[in-house]
């Protein structure tokens, strides 16, 4: 290989290509591989692992949106690929576990399953209807985490990693397809809020307000929510009630 001197603002991007090269001897993709540049940074054609975390093979998921909705007032004939037309991502796929969770199979996340309580007024857990402040003198939703992750024991479905999701990932598990609430069947087959049944029985979520664990940066008395009527994003003061949803799994970094 002929040697070459870069010289200026580009030998970082050298640099990169060369340990892009590199990397790609140690995944067994051969001697080259291409990389674009872009501005300051570099595009791999292949993701890679990050080092030390817990990521594996997911897929992004599609918004479930499966309808076109075409501008009225166009007057062109430009094509209209919005996102009921192109579909991009996995279509939703979910597990129930039997066991009072739900996989999602295209992120590999196993979400807790609501259900509605049959010995009102002493709620069980994984009542739909509870609903908690970020941070707050009364109960939060750190203080019901930590019974999720005790009960019994050993923890919701034997396990006690389970944490409040942050907003990109409850926003994963939105369904842009339908609406009150806005997400899939898998978490919506009896939407009767007021009858009573177990998780062999029924999966709900409460058309309303659901916390993440996200801060707003600009606020940080502030926190990230998902509203399931729309499917929406939005920031609340953390001193305020809304619903919770638990979640465990996904990309991870090791400590």
């Amino acid at each position: 290989m002929n040697s070459m001197t870069v010289l200026g603002p580009r030998t970082n991007t050298c640099r990169a290509l060369v340990l892009a090269s590199s990397l790609a001897l140690l995944l067994g993709l051969g001697p080259w591989v291409n990389a674009v540049e872009a501005g300051s940074f570099l595009e791999l054609p292949f993701p890679l692992p990050l080092p030390g975390s817990s990521c594996g093979s997911s897929t992004f998921p599609a918004t479930g949106q499966t309808t076109s909705f075409p501008p009225t007032l166009k007057t062109t004939d430009a094509p209209v690929r919005d996102d009921g037309a192109v579909q991009a991502g996995g279509a939703l796929r979910y597990q129930n576990n039997g066991d009072g969770t739900i996989t999602d199979l295209n992120t590999g996340l196993i979400w807790e399953q609501k259900m509605r309580d049959a010995a009102w007024p002493i709620v069980n857990l994984h009542d739909v209807t509870l609903t908690f402040a970020w941070d707050s003198a009364a109960p939060t939703i750190w203080d019901w985490l930590e019974q999720v992750n005790t009960e019994g024991g050993t923890g919701l479905a034997g396990h006690n990693d389970w944490r409040i999701p942050n907003v990109k990932e409850l926003q994963s598990i939105v369904d842009y397809g339908t609406f009150s609430p806005a997400v899939d069947v898998a978490f919506n087959n009896n939407p009767r809020m007021l009858a009573t049944c177990s998780v062999a029985e029924c999966s709900l979520t409460g058309v309303g307000n659901y916390w993440t664990s996200t801060t707003l940066e600009l606020d940080t008395s502030r926190g990230w929510g998902v509203g399931f009527n729309a499917g929406g994003a939005f920031n609340d003061a953390k001193s305020d009630i809304l619903f919770v949803r638990a979640v465990r799994g996904g990309c991870l970094p090791r400590k």
